[in-house]
């Protein structure tokens, strides 16, 4: 009992203490003259203009030379589709093999339907007006499966640009009515401390244009943050 007493006191010990570690590292940079210390966040978003999919082919056949005979056939035809998509081949990445027995129940037993063979593909496509036909030229390619499908910005770096001058602009409006309600004035900033930052998928939805793609997409734009913890000097 006092095992799982002090287990638990140590966990909530190891919470509160990552919890204040980013206002013990403001702390340990406080001046010694009059401050004022804000916690700012920005924000930047755009539309995806890249696209990451993951395919799978598969085939369950009487034996493991059959199967991947015909997971090599259909793997060969994806990759010409995709190449005639304009897809270049180092934005395609076929992984390794897999194969294992595929078994079934019937009745309560286990029948060995034959041998399995998988193999993955990772394709990624710089140009979403070409999504909807990639997709057909990848079910007419024989694709079996498309898993996870994932969307992303090219222009990340320049979004987190926009997202720093954002929180910038919020750190100067806080600690300006901070300072002035307190009848002072900004003196110049002291310290600056960048927090943790991550790209947050927005709930709202947008359509893309219907002669961007043969297949319907809804996408959700892309927003990337910015935090930071800004000291100020005051006069």
């Amino acid at each position: 009992m006092k095992s799982r007493i002090g287990h638990s006191l140590n966990r909530k010990i190891m919470f509160v203490v990552c919890a204040l570690l980013p206002v013990l590292a403001v702390a340990e940079t406080l001046p010694d003259s009059p401050h004022v210390v804000v916690s700012a966040h920005g924000e930047a978003e755009a539309l995806p203009d890249i696209a990451r999919l993951q395919l799978q082919i598969s085939e369950t056949r009487n034996t493991a030379v059959d199967a991947k005979s015909r997971v090599d056939e259909r793997t060969a035809r994806v990759l010409t589709a995709m190449r005639e998509q304009g897809v270049p081949d180092t934005d395609i990445r076929a992984s390794q093999i897999r194969i294992y027995p595929d078994y079934e129940w019937q009745d309560g037993k286990r029948l060995l339907r034959g041998q399995r063979v998988e193999r993955s593909i990772d394709l990624t496509l710089n140009e979403l007006n070409r999504y909807g036909a990639v997709l057909d030229a990848l079910v007419q390619a024989g694709i079996t499966e498309l898993g996870n499908v994932s969307f992303d910005v090219s222009n990340r770096d320049e979004l987190m640009a926009q997202a720093l001058q954002a929180a910038m602009a919020d750190a100067n409006a806080k600690a300006a009515t901070l300072a002035a309600g307190f009848g002072r004035r900004l003196a110049g900033v002291y310290h600056i401390d960048e927090g943790a930052s991550a790209p947050i998928r927005q709930e709202r939805m947008v359509m893309m244009d219907a002669k961007m793609s043969a297949a319907p997409m809804l996408l959700g734009k892309e927003t990337v943050s910015a935090n930071l913890n800004v000291v100020f000097l005051l006069k």
